[in-house]
């Protein structure tokens, strides 16, 4: 099943998949309770690398040049790809609304562990596998977009030890989000569905020995949607950025 996302190496979308495996624990959540429950916690060191994974919303000044993927939740989404999100149950969507700060709360990070070694090395038998690995992430997180996009700072969320492989999904899980509009309204988010998923599809490698930095880099002010009833998180990932 896990082959739809490899088909997908060179592309960035959230939740483009329409098929979701089910989920591994009863929290909903795909990957080990803790970091700690890790598969690569069962492997020496010398076949782990390091994944230094950051969020952030660049500068106002590069909006012009950012293109936003597709949105998410599904639920938020009727249809395809890119659907509009009166499929949240709220009706007449009157599209992005600028806000002035734009709060999640994060409880949980994964990625999708697909190939074991370097995939890369044509000379070295790379076995596929299918496993969720679970980031060292402080419980919950809390981040501003708007003030990130402000400073053009990241936000760290942690460093974790991975199995040297490929990788071909990341997920994060947002238990609340709040944001404030142009007027000073501070407004609670609704978040479509149940499993309140960001999800990216895009393949990365982690190298044994060496770090890699991963940054999800939001577009907070195509994030907030207003319908006749309520405001909805319906977050954009413009990139992820891999160095």
């Amino acid at each position: 099943m896990s082959i739809v996302f490899w088909q997908k190496e060179t592309e960035n979308f959230i939740d483009s998949i329409p098929l979701i495996r089910p989920a591994n624990y009863p929290d909903g959540t795909m990957g080990p309770p803790s970091w700690l429950n890790n598969f690569a916690q069962t492997l020496p060191a010398y076949q782990k690398g390091q994944l230094a994974f950051f969020v952030t919303d660049p500068p106002p000044s590069g909006v012009g040049n950012r293109k936003p993927t597709i949105t998410l939740p599904p639920q938020a989404k009727q249809g395809g790809v890119g659907g509009n999100a009166s499929g949240s149950g709220g009706r007449g969507s009157q599209g992005p609304r600028a806000v002035i700060s734009l709060t999640l709360t994060i409880s949980k990070v994964e990625v999708h562990l697909a190939y074991l070694g370097n995939p890369q090395d044509k000379t070295v038998a790379s076995p596929s596998t299918d496993r969720w690995e679970t980031l060292n992430v402080p419980n919950p997180t809390t981040v501003d977009l708007v003030q990130l996009a402000a400073t053009g700072n990241l936000s760290s969320l942690g460093t974790t030890a991975l199995a040297a492989g490929r990788y071909t999904e990341v997920r994060l899980y947002v238990t609340s989000a709040s944001a404030t509009l142009e007027d000073g309204t501070v407004v609670t988010l609704t978040i479509p569905g149940n499993n309140n998923i960001v999800r990216v599809v895009r393949t990365f490698t982690i190298v044994a020995g060496q770090t890699k930095k991963l940054t999800m880099d939001f577009d907070a002010q195509h994030s907030v949607i207003k319908t006749a009833d309520q405001y909805i998180l319906k977050p954009v990932v413009a990139k992820l950025i891999e160095n």
